[in-house]
């Protein structure tokens, strides 16, 4: 056995669903929306049904990338605004929408924060990279 497939971290679990892909890294999940899309309470659902798919999914905290989102619908600010996960919530934007388009997850009863870099948000959720 090398040094190197000592220190490899294994490949995340991939849950591919229609409008994004929740990478489950085991201690926590990175969510990838599609870009240039408009989020509607529908997409929700199927997202929620997702996120029950993943072990221990209320365990871990999660990442999630806005990726340009045009838009998100009144219906789906709403169900945002009122979900509450169990663990904190890292949100990574880089365009001034993406950071408005935040702003309604901000809003939720979970514990939850806005990042531009992706380390920073890995750091604040306890589970950067140690090297």
């Amino acid at each position: 056995m090398t040094a190197d497939s000592t220190t490899k971290r294994p490949e995340p679990i991939r849950h591919v669903l229609e409008h994004c892909e929740i990478l489950d890294h085991r201690a926590w999940m990175e969510v990838v929306l599609s870009p240039g899309h408009d989020v509607t309470d529908a997409d929700l659902l199927v997202f929620r049904a997702g996120l029950h798919e993943v072990a221990d999914w209320q365990t871990k905290p999660m990442l999630i990338h806005m990726r340009s989102l045009l838009g998100v619908s009144l219906e789906g600010r709403a169900r945002i605004s009122r979900y509450r996960h169990p663990t904190p919530i890292a949100v990574v934007g880089s365009s001034p929408l993406d950071e408005i388009i935040a702003g309604f997850t901000l809003r939720s009863p979970s514990r939850t924060e806005y990042f531009s870099d992706r380390l920073e948000a890995l750091r604040w959720l306890g589970v950067a990279p140690s090297h």
